[in-house]
């Protein structure tokens, strides 16, 4: 399986001077997939968080970390 990212720009973050506002990516998390839909159904079913805080899955950007030959290599 390939290891993803998945991060989305919904939301926003508060700096440290809490009267800032900062628009960015959030990153929801890692997931091992064989494509990139297996690994975001991969990090809903583990984090139900997710869904609950709003965020939407046509929203999410999912980029492969490392593919399974790669892992294997590095080992």
């Amino acid at each position: 399986m390939n290891e993803n990212i998945i991060y989305t720009t919904e939301g926003h973050t508060i700096a440290p001077n809490e009267d800032v506002e900062v628009e960015n990516c959030q990153v929801l998390g890692l997931a091992f997939g064989n494509n990139p839909e297996e690994a975001k159904e991969n990090l809903m079913r583990d984090n139900p968080w997710i869904e609950e805080a709003g965020f939407k899955e046509p929203e999410f950007i999912i980029k492969q970390l490392l593919t399974n030959e790669t892992r294997l290599a590095v080992k």
